[in-house]
């Protein structure tokens, strides 16, 4: 296995920092991303980073190995990876649904990624209903509410720690009673803008209600 480089880490944090809208597993790579801000460039590894490696990992679900961190060469295969019916069942104190290793990890890490991606395309179109309004053709209601429940449904008990979840359930509530067409009603535009907000996503210069400027476009494909 090639070590990563200092910078390769560095980027790798940023990209889910970028991303991430866990609050607990995003502090932890901000630790982890301050931790390797001390490591030289073809220096050994800080004990530090391996420390905020860790908690992150832990954050992420992942499991310490059996043998502990220090003990586990990294080459072990372990029955849960391998998907054997021989592996232990996890401890019922663990989260339901959390991951049980790095490719589950990250395998929930894309698809929460893609959620967000979707939900904030559909949102900035729903901000900004006169751009809305010029469309030819609207995606349906179910569709609107598949998308928002794509960004909910992960979470499970850890749902209401997250900033976004009140405007997002009150966005998918308002658009479970709307019937999709030209005109947006006032108070979805509201949720949809306050949901943008919850997510870290700024108003434009402008305003919502400003200039025009060229949107996504809402569609019906499920990206």
């Amino acid at each position: 296995m090639r070590r990563p480089t200092r910078s390769e880490v560095l980027a790798a944090l940023d990209d889910f920092i970028a991303y991430d809208v866990l609050e607990n597993s995003r502090e932890r790579a901000r630790e982890f991303r301050e931790a390797a801000l001390a490591w030289r460039e073809g220096d050994e590894i800080p004990q530090a980073v391996y420390e905020a490696a860790r908690r992150f990992c832990l954050s992420l679900g992942v499991r310490e190995p059996a043998g502990g961190w220090e003990n586990d060469d990294g080459y072990q295969v372990r029955a849960i990876d391998r998907d054997t019916d021989g592996a232990e069942p996890p401890p019922e104190s663990e989260a339901a649904g959390a991951p049980r290793s790095y490719s589950e990890a990250s395998k929930k890490a894309a698809q929460l990624a893609q959620a967000v991606a979707g939900v904030v395309n559909l949102a900035e179109a729903l901000a900004l209903p006169r751009a809305w309004a010029r469309a030819t053709s609207w995606p349906s209601r179910e569709h609107l509410v598949e998308h928002v429940d794509q960004l909910l449904s992960p979470f499970g008990a850890e749902l209401d720690q997250q900033r976004f979840a009140a405007p997002a359930r009150r966005l998918r509530a308002l658009l479970s009673a709307w019937e999709p067409g030209p005109e947006i009603p006032a108070d979805v535009s509201e949720a949809a803008r306050d949901l943008l907000a919850a997510l870290g996503i700024e108003e434009p210069p402008g305003g919502w209600d400003g200039p025009e400027r060229p949107p996504e476009g809402p569609s019906n494909d499920r990206g």
